[in-house]
Formats: structure tokens, C-alpha cells, sequence
């Protein structure tokens, strides 16, 4: 929802709460004043028939019960001047219902005799006040509606434009493109505080993207310097005369050299995945692909006595960077192989929606997901780094695939939904 939205649903439930309590305030408040101008006037009209029968006018009975809205009696007791107020109820044979009115009464000597002169009546209906209250309230609300929505969708407008160019800036913000956003001026206090924030926190966020870049290739750069030598002068030491015990050891050193010259390339390549350092995406056919790849390692593959079987689809394309395709089928690939067993099999199934590529394998006493962790091995003593299932995972995310990694009576299975652009 809408900020302006949920803005004006609250101001419109606010308005609705204080209207209802306005409505049912200037109802007791008219009638307050109808009653009190219906008092005065009876009290009028009952001086008036005072005065006319002091004066010697006198009242017929038959006139008198003519106007039903006045009695006069005579009274056989003598009772002091006095008048009262209140409310009754009267039948109405108009509307054929009992309807409130305000009754006055007073008692009155006249000459030797004391007279009970009432008169009551209703100007305005109980129910006519509340219609017009009501419609008065039910017009004051639309027009406020009417209000609220032309502010809302016409002037809301012009007024959160700097706020909607900000967050569109920050959506179209990327590390890689090494630039921050530079604060753009606005009349609105708020909205400037908000662009110097972001101008901020971007410029930080892409200093420390460059330090962090810079340190990374640096670091890959430097080690790979020394482990080549480290890597050549074993090689010249495993020439020379050695006794199996210091054969041993070399051979030792070399595969610990070997494994720090792959973890090194694993995190520098996946510290650029993870930067988005490869964004030129391309139509990858990688159907072909993958035949080309299981060609190549065939040699490896019989020498590992390993069974494939394939079920590819041809001219399944995708849309990835080149690199990332050939990175993430490589290392799915030698994943099969690497982790397989003696005289085991890989199966790849290959459609226009999923890639599959299951192996045998040691059965895991742990959720196979965890594997896509950093540096999470299913066998600890093995020579793998554990950066080539998430390398896989960080790729699957850049490009948008789903991956899922399942176990099931010796078969290790690795399936990603693709997104693919066509077939051919």
C-alpha cells in the first residue's frame, strides 16, 4: 500500500469518528434550542390567554378542546402561580405514533379562581432533525472524500517526486559501477536530509567496495606469486635424490600448495560473482556446452572407470555471462566426478526448463543443502576446498535459478530450474 494511500485512509477514518461525534453533539444541541424557543413561545401564548381572561374573555369549552395543543381548567382548590416544564409523548394521528413534545403547564388566579392552563406541541420532528443532521454530515464527508482524493492523486504528485526519484536511484544503484549518488536538492527539508543520507551511506558503501575489490585481486595476485614458486621448486626437490620418506613429505607439500593455489583462485572468483562483476549476460547455448565439456573429460572420466549417461535437450539457450556458464557447469561437472566412487555413474538430464546432474556417492549424515555453505565438505580429509558448491549457489543467484541439492540410496542429485530463452 501506498504511503499517500494509507495517508488518506487514516485521515478519511479519523474524519468519519469526529463527523459521527459532531453528528450526534449538534443533534442534542438543536433540539436544545428548539425546545428552549418552543418554551418561550408556550410561555407566551399561555401570558397571552392570562392577560385575554383577565381582561374578561372567556374560553368555550368546545373552543378550547377544539385546539389540542390547549387545555384550560378551571380548578375547586386555590393553587400559587407557578409554571413547569417537560417532556411527553402525544399521539400523532398524522403520522398514527406517539411522538415527543414539550409540554408546558402553569396555574394561574384569576379573580377568585385558580386555572390549569397547559399548552405543548413539536415544531420540528425528532426525526426531521436527525435527516437533516445526517444528510449535513453525509455531505460534509463527501465533499472531505472528494478533497482527500483530488490532494491525494493531484498534489501528493508534485510533492513526493523527490522522494520517488531517490528510491528509483537507489534501486538503479550498482557497486560495480564504482559511483555514488550525489544528493540532489529539493524544497522539502525531509526529502534533502533523506538524498544527504543516501549520498553518504553510498559514497561509504562504494569506498568500501573499492578497498575490499582491491584487497581481494591483491591478495589473490600476490599469493599466487609465491605459490607458483613454492609449486616449482617442489617439483625440482621431487627430481633430485630423495628417500621414500622425504618423497613423502614432498609429494605432501604439493598437494597443500595445489589446494591453497585453487582456494585462492575459489575466493577471488567468488568474491567477483559476488560484487556482480560479470552482468553482460549473453544467450549461452548450453546444450552444446555440455557436450563439448563431457568430451573433454572423457579421458577422465574412463580413467575413473565412471559410467555417464545423458538425456540432453539440444538448443537449450540460456541468458548468463559466458564465464558464469562455463564456471558453473565446470565445477557441477567435476563436483560428479571428484565426489564419485569407483566404477560409479553420473546421469545429466538436460530439458528447456531444468538441469539435473545426479552421482554415486557416500551417503551423508547431514542436510545435503548445508553443502552449498562456504567451505562445507561432505568428507573433511578429502583434497576439496568447499567453495565449489557455493561458487554454483552464488551463480544460481545472480542469474536467477533456483538450485536444490537431494540424497537418495547412493545418488547425489543437483537440480536448477532454468530460465531458458529458447529452443532450437
Amino acid at each position: 500500500m501506498k504511503l499517500i494511500t494509507k495517508f488518506l485512509l487514516i485521515y478519511l477514518l479519523v474524519s468519519l469518528i469526529v463527523l459521527s461525534i459532531a453528528g450526534v453533539l449538534s443533534y442534542y444541541i438543536i433540539k436544545g434550542e428548539i425546545d428552549k424557543e418552543l418554551q418561550w413561545e408556550f410561555l407566551d401564548r399561555i401570558d397571552r390567554v392570562t392577560y385575554l381572561m383577565e381582561e374578561g374573555k372567556t374560553f368555550d369549552a368546545n373552543e378550547v378542546n377544539s385546539d389540542e395543543n390547549l387545555i384550560i381548567k378551571p380548578l375547586n382548590e386555590y393553587r400559587k402561580n407557578d409554571i413547569r416544564i417537560a417532556d411527553t409523548l402525544i399521539w400523532d394521528h398524522r403520522l398514527e405514533q406517539e411522538e415527543r413534545n414539550v409540554k408546558v403547564s402553569a396555574y394561574r388566579n384569576i379573580g377568585d379562581t385558580t386555572y390549569y392552563i397547559s399548552t405543548y406541541g413539536n415544531m420540528i420532528e425528532s426525526d426531521d432533525i436527525t435527516e437533516a443532521v445526517v444528510t449535513i454530515l453525509l455531505w460534509i464527508l463527501g465533499m472531505q472524500v472528494i478533497g482527500a482524493l483530488g490532494i491525494g492523486y493531484f498534489v501528493s504528485g508534485p510533492l513526493f517526486k523527490p522522494f520517488r526519484n531517490t528510491l528509483k536511484r537507489i534501486q538503479n544503484f550498482k557497486l560495480n559501477e564504482k559511483e555514488y549518488l550525489k544528493a540532489e536538492p529539493t524544497n522539502v527539508s525531509e526529502f534533502n536530509d533523506l538524498n544527504i543520507f543516501v549520498e553518504e551511506m553510498t559514497k561509504k558503501a562504494v569506498s568500501d567496495y573499492k578497498n575490499l575489490k582491491e584487497f581481494a585481486e591483491n591478495a589473490s595476485h600476490e599469493l599466487q606469486t609465491p605459490l607458483a614458486i613454492a609449486k616449482g621448486k617442489l617439483e625440482l626437490l621431487a627430481e633430485t635424490d630423495l628417500s621414500a620418506e622425504q618423497f613423502k613429505y614432498v609429494e605432501n607439500l604439493e598437494r597443500t600448495v595445489k589446494k591453497l593455489s585453487r582456494l585462492s583462485e575459489s575466493l577471488a572468483l567468488l568474491t567477483k560473482i559476488e560484487n556482480h562483476e560479470f552482468e553482460n549476460s549473453q544467450e549461452v547455448n548450453l546444450s552444446g556446452m555440455i557436450k563439448e565439456s563431457i568430451d573433454s573429460f572423457r579421458e577422465f572420466t574412463d580413467l575413473h572407470e565412471l559410467h555417464i549417461d545423458t538425456d540432453i535437450a539440444d538448443g537449450v539457450v540460456i541468458n548468463i555471462h559466458p564465464v558464469l556458464a562455463d564456471i558453473l557447469w565446470t565445477n557441477l561437472y567435476q563436483n560428479a566426478i571428484r565426489h564419485n566412487i569407483e566404477n560409479g555413474s553420473i546421469r545429466i538430464v538436460l530439458t528447456d526448463d531444468t538441469l539435473s546432474i545426479s552421482n554415486t556417492g557416500k551417503d551423508l549424515d547431514f542436510d545435503p543443502e548445508l553443502l552449498f555453505e562456504r567451505f562445507k565438505k561432505g568428507d573433511q580429509n578429502s583434497n576439496s576446498i568447499g567453495l565449489g558448491l557455493s561458487i554454483i549457489n552464488r551463480i544460481c543467484d545472480q542469474a536467477g535459478f533456483s538450485i536444490s541439492y537431494t540424497t537418495e540410496k547412493g545418488w547425489h542429485s543437483i537440480q536448477i530450474t532454468l530460465k531458458s530463452v529458447k529452443t532450437g
